[in-house]
């Protein structure tokens, strides 16, 4: 399940195909796929005899062991979410922003509910950083820079689903929150892609 928060609060709170029927939420049109031209029996038994060669290489190399299959968002989100006020500056927001060396920052109102993210790239179009130093902020408050409506997802969601939403809406990140409207964990790119290339037996596709 996924939520859509705004400045009010939570929008919406639903499956992933009742997400995209949601005004704020446009799906950005994927480009379709070349089709591939047909290969002769040569090529395709030469390419299936490559192929298993690189599988068992492959589980040689990795050292598959017996554990368990990752297929929910908590179960590779990051903990704890490191989060600000509507109140913070822009600049004590790029600031926290290079300390931790992230991208990004989900929005707390002042009832600890989410209702936006801050990016490191709408924070420098407001300032101006010279050797990481900020030299001038246009303005003072993050609330006219925040990216809204925010996307999250539940904790049980399929990490599948979250990949879709991240790559359909073109996001680096997406908060996990909890039933009461809590941030328990996030999921960025990197973590998908760290577990796609170093867990044995993620299923993304199950």
């Amino acid at each position: 399940m996924f939520s859509i928060y705004n400045k009010w609060g939570r929008e919406t709170y639903s499956t992933l195909e009742d997400l995209y029927r949601v005004e704020t939420i446009n799906p950005i049109r994927r480009v379709k796929r070349l089709a591939t031209e047909r290969k002769d029996e040569d090529e395709i038994s030469v390419q299936s005899s490559l192929t298993n060669k690189a599988l068992k290489s492959y589980s040689r190399l990795s050292n598959i062991r017996n554990e368990e299959a990752i297929h929910y968002a908590n179960q590779i989100m990051k903990r704890p979410v490191i989060t600000v006020f509507d109140t913070t500056t822009v600049t004590d927001c790029y600031n926290l922003i290079e300390e931790k060396e992230i991208s990004q920052l989900p929005v707390l109102n002042n009832e600890n509910k989410p209702i936006g993210l801050i990016t490191k790239e709408n924070l420098l179009k407001v300032l101006l950083v010279d050797n990481n130093t900020i030299s001038h902020a246009e303005i003072e408050s993050i609330k006219p820079i925040l990216s809204q409506p925010m996307i999250t997802a539940d904790p049980e969601s399929e990490i599948r689903r979250v990949a879709q939403v991240m790559y359909d809406q073109q996001l680096n990140c997406i908060p996990i929150t909890n039933n009461i409207d809590v941030i328990i964990g996030i999921i960025t790119r990197t973590d998908i892609i760290h577990a796609v290339s170093t867990h044995p037996v993620i299923t993304l596709w199950a």
